[in-house]
């Protein structure tokens, strides 16, 4: 098995955000600031992969019909293990994220790729899995929140990049500003679907 061939296929060519729609409220919610979009893609990286090991190690022992309830269970031990560490190493960052950090045990992304891929194959395709996911969300949270906190603040991490007489659009710190950065990535994307196609 091509490992790096899993993890591209997940992170690039099955993009959860971009192709699959998965996990948008996140993607728009905590994209105002590159830190908060960092610690998010870290923390839904390491829950992904710990959950994605741990079923993929059990898929033969966890019952058919108690399976949703068994991932759930998996991946609130792993959230709640890493929320704990953010609170403790930054907690501002823990205070910003707020509840999107609780609402990973029912992120579409993790419970998604649980079911379609670890509980049916060994556990290292689905590390390689679960990391390719965790790129490719990460980086769509990157890149939403470079654009917007640097169009919005003129910062990146918080430090000043702008140049004099740079003028922030403050829309871009708003909801609103979320969709719009969206729908112009979505239309990125869209343009160059076709030359992911010829390297699938």
């Amino acid at each position: 098995m091509n490992y790096i061939r899993t993890f591209w296929l997940a992170m690039v060519p099955n993009n959860p955000v971009f192709v699959l729609a998965l996990g948008l409220c996140s993607t728009l919610a905590v994209t105002t600031g590159v830190e908060n979009a960092f610690f998010m893609s870290l923390m839904v990286g390491a829950t992904a992969v710990f959950s994605s090991m741990t079923v993929s190690l059990l898929r033969f022992s966890i019952p058919f019909r108690f399976r949703l309830m068994s991932y759930m269970l998996i991946v609130s031990t792993a959230v709640i293990a890493a929320e704990q560490l953010l609170r403790a190493f930054s907690p501002e960052v823990a205070r910003a994220l707020g509840p999107y950090v609780g609402l990973i045990v029912t992120n579409c992304i993790v419970l998604g790729r649980l079911e379609a891929f670890a509980s049916l194959r060994p556990v290292l395709e689905s590390i390689f899995d679960a990391l390719g996911v965790s790129a490719g969300y990460g980086l769509v949270l990157m890149t939403m929140a470079g654009i917007r906190e640097f169009i919005g603040n003129g910062t990146l991490w918080g430090l000043k990049v702008a140049w004099e007489g740079f003028v922030p659009c403050r829309l871009f710190n708003s909801p609103p500003g979320a969709f719009l950065v969206f729908a112009g990535m979505i239309f990125a994307v869209n343009l160059m679907k076709p030359l992911l196609e010829r390297e699938r």
